[in-house]
């Protein structure tokens, strides 16, 4: 039986310090109850972005209680929930003005906003923010609280129904955020958010336009987003060129900026109408400047972040400069000249104006080598485009003022191979990078690349709130969001049982992403997985599985829950089970294996389109028509990016040996050994690194275990990530048959936080002399580093200088600074040779 009565505790929540106030003796404030709702008031004087959310609670109030609650400029009488903005609501200043609330703690802050109950002059819920969008945030917090999910409209996950809604009486403080501006990019929105815009959502304007983009920035507002890089692409209309865009923008309080690839707000693919020749700034620097300030001329109102700087039309290197020296001297060049345009038409100091520089891909080299940014530009690191962030700010670049941020990838399309399906990044290992960025000084700017939003809902939320909520999230803050996302969405006595299937679901994908089963690279010959049958059956049967218990799960939820269920828990994993038949199905049908392995394949491949079918046409009642396409690109378009298409790998099976790997039963432990201790098999001794037998720390930072982190869901790093020194982690084993041995570690391809050539990790055994394995090139254009973004691993191997003999030994490890460690072999000759491939020693999973 539903309960009749929500009661709102002041607890601490995402930045939420609780001020507890006495409990009114009538249970609290009455925001629906008797039948009655309270009414809204803001000041008509206030930012529209005030009206923009609070018309959403009174939708959020009517979608749980189904009762209807107005909004006004004036007080009514009975209880009211009073709204808005410090200097900018009549009824927030005089609230403040006779001591009614308390509004010490956000006066002059960011993004800022109290939640209080008060009784007199009469009951009323007040919402104060410092800035607009700190009202808005607030608004949005009290919609959490009453069981509204961001997710409410975007993935329909509908709140549970009730009569009363009772508020307890208390404050809370939103404090301001960690990282001051944190936002989204739309990008890759052919095959998703385009066509379902133009043929289902808004087909009058046939594109994303400001009906499209309202209910992306309502969303944006309720993850506690504040900064926009629109959609680009070249089936998209241009943003600025949309009539009401840029007005949408402006009332819901967004941000406007633009791509790495798109100066001056100008989105090139589909602006620049001249010859593509003509975008060089040698030869035809007018005719680019001019181009430049009709948008800056444009963009003299709203709030707007400009890119600075210049790369080719689209997603490619700048044209005109020969070499790295003239490509520096033409950026520098082209930073004056930009700074000029804005000093001169938008009338205020260029440090007050926002203005970013990102230097991705092909500029990072040049940057690196010297290129020379304006102090006040904010520098806007990248990530390698699979989640691994490629530069850490410097003592000097901390200094700067305009600081720095990071720009990273939930969602990819292009080289080695593209991942823009549905989620599967483990929060753990974006809190991993994140917190990294954050630790040496990235602040100012996250955005995400998040694709076109759909299928991607959880890691957005996530990125969101870890922008929000940086400083104060540990290793086991990943774990926890899946737990968090799962109970708002779903409700809490089901939150333990999603989030279980979503980390055995993200455990799995680390290994191979659904997109990237296959071992060879597109458009190169088939090349077997280094993985034996055993093994591959193994990880199909944790699919099956996995598949199985979704199915339940979502079966046994309440019917209003069904839509989004689906979207956000048997989509995902279900098309992830049947990805992964239908190529492993193939491959061991190349084994030798009969030809149910190839039925079983195409069987899965059936269950694909048909899943993405139901996705389109069968869910909320065919509300997200056009929105998926299965395996998250077309199979004929940018083939250069994608897996060999299924069809063509049926015509390639070929008969292959199969393998077999036995397994043997571990020693028995010695008694009296505290911690994990690890035991030969068949020569193998294999280490989940998280599973270490003791460690020591260094001035409070060493070794953590991050649960949900690596292949093995285990994997350790250094926290904090400045950790000076060199902590130890060290693990027992034993050796049965002795001799000599090749020791092996897994670790997640980071880059070095010194921004150097390479990571290096030393080990010793029994106190032996400390040896030191490096890694090196990180350069994303070498095959080294496609094939270790594709298994998120990277090896390292040493020999031993002398022979282990039987019994009990000792390995103890330290490591640079951003090295995560995931598991450990030590191989005294039971490791089988990989099949003819990337040169990674194949682990025992």
């Amino acid at each position: 039986m539903k309960p009749a009565v929500l009661i709102l505790f002041p607890v601490l929540l995402a930045r939420l310090a609780a001020a507890p106030l006495d409990i009114a003796p009538d249970g609290g404030f009455p925001l629906v109850a008797g039948g009655s709702a309270a009414k809204i008031v803001t000041d008509g004087a206030d930012h529209a972005v005030v009206s923009v959310a609070a018309n959403c609670l009174a939708d959020d109030v009517a979608r749980v209680t189904g009762s209807k609650v107005s909004v006004s400029h004036s007080a009514p009488d009975g209880p009211q929930v009073i709204i808005g903005t410090l200097g900018r609501s009549k009824f927030i200043d005089h609230l403040a003005a006779s001591g009614a609330i308390e509004t010490r703690n956000i006066r002059g802050k960011w993004e800022s906003c109290v939640i209080t109950t008060i009784t007199e002059p009469r009951p009323a819920l007040v919402i104060a923010g410092s800035d607009p969008r700190g009202t808005a945030y607030g608004v949005f917090e009290v919609s959490r609280k009453i069981g509204v999910s961001p997710w409410v409209w975007w993935a329909d996950a509908a709140p549970e129904n009730r009569e009363t809604l009772r508020l307890e009486s208390g404050a809370l403080l939103l404090d301001s955020p960690a990282v001051k501006y944190r936002g989204i990019f739309l990008n890759d929105e052919d095959w998703g958010l385009q066509p379902w815009a133009a043929k289902t959502f808004e087909p009058e304007v046939g594109n994303i336009g400001p009906k499209t983009y309202a209910k992306i920035f309502e969303l944006m507002l309720r993850l506690r987003a504040n900064t926009i890089w629109p959609a680009m692409h070249e089936c998209t209309t241009a943003f600025h060129q949309v009539p009401g865009n840029n007005e949408t923008a402006d009332r819901y309080a967004i941000v406007l900026g633009s791509s790495h690839a798109e100066p001056m707000l100008r989105n090139n693919v589909g602006e620049w109408k001249k010859p593509k020749d003509h975008y060089n700034y040698l030869r035809h620097p007018d005719i680019v400047r001019d181009y430049w300030e009709e948008r800056v001329k444009q963009r003299t109102k709203g709030e707007s972040i400009f890119t600075l700087g210049m790369r080719g039309i689209h997603d490619s290197a700048i044209v005109g400069p020969k070499n790295q020296k003239e490509r520096i001297a033409t950026l520098e060049t082209i930073f004056a000249d930009q700074r000029k345009l804005l000093a001169k038409h938008l009338g205020k100091p260029l440090a007050e104006i926002g203005q970013m520089f990102c230097p991705y891909k092909e500029v990072l080299p040049d940057y690196q080598a010297g290129l020379k940014v304006p102090d006040d530009v904010t520098l806007v690191w990248p990530d390698d485009n699979f989640g691994y962030v490629r530069h850490f700010p410097t003592d000097a670049e901390n200094k700067r003022s305009g600081g720095s941020g990071v720009y990273y990838h939930l969602s990819y399309l292009g080289s080695p191979m593209s991942w823009m399906w549905f989620d599967s990044l483990p929060p753990a290992f974006v809190w991993s990078e994140m917190r990294r960025a954050y630790d040496y000084g990235a602040r100012s700017i996250w955005i995400a690349n998040v694709g076109d939003i759909k299928g991607n809902e959880m890691s957005t939320e996530w990125f969101l709130d870890l922008a929000w909520n940086a400083d104060e999230y540990g290793p086991e803050s990943g774990m926890e969001f899946l737990k968090r996302f799962a109970a708002t969405n779903f409700g809490a006595e089901n939150a333990e049982d999603i989030a279980d299937l979503w980390a055995r679901h993200q455990q799995l994908a680390f290994a191979r992403k659904p997109e990237h089963l296959q071992w060879n690279l597109p458009l190169t010959p088939y090349q077997p997985s280094e993985m034996t049958d055993r093994e591959i059956l193994d990880r199909l049967e944790a699919y099956r599985l996995l598949k199985h218990d979704a199915a339940e799960v979502c079966q046994a939820l309440p019917e209003h829950s069904k839509d989004a269920a689906f979207q956000l828990i048997a989509y995902p994993i279900a098309c992830a089970a049947a990805a992964n038949l239908r190529y492993f199905g193939l491959e061991l049908a190349r084994r030798g294996h009969d030809a149910e392995q190839v039925e079983a394949a195409k069987s899965a491949d059936r269950e694909i389109a048909e899943l993405t079918r139901r996705y389109n046409e069968g869910t909320a009642g065919g509300k997200w028509k056009h929105i998926m396409t299965s395996g998250g690109l077309s199979p004929k378009d940018w083939l250069r990016f994608q897996p060999t298409r299924f069809d063509q790998q049926l015509k390639e099976i070929a008969a292959a040996d199969a393998k077999k790997m036995e397994e043997t039963k571990p020693a028995s432990p010695p008694a009296g050994l505290k911690g994990p201790a690890f035991y030969e098999r068949d020569g193998v001794i294999s280490m989940n690194a998280g599973n270490f037998t003791r460690k020591t720390d260094h001035l409070g930072g060493g070794w953590r275990r991050v649960p949900g982190l690596g292949r093995t869901g285990s994997a350790i790093t250094l926290v904090p990530s400045t950790t000076q020194g060199a902590p130890e982690v060290s693990y027992r084993f034993h050796v049965s048959t002795g001799g000599p041995a090749t020791l092996h570690f897994r670790i997640l391809p980071t880059h070095p936080t010194d921004n150097g050539g390479e990571l290096s990790l030393t080990a010793s055994i029994d106190g032996s002399p400390a040896q030191v394995l490096r890694a090196k090139d990180f350069d994303p254009k070498t095959k080294e580093w496609q094939h270790r973004v594709l298994s998120n691993s990277l090896h390292l191997e040493a020999g031993l200088g002398s022979e282990l003999t039987p019994g009990w030994h000792d390995l103890r490890v330290t490591a640079d600074r951003g090295i995560a460690l995931d598991k450990i072999v030590i191989d005294l000759g039971g490791l089988k040779p990989s099949y003819d491939g990337p040169a990674e020693t194949r682990f025992p999973e």
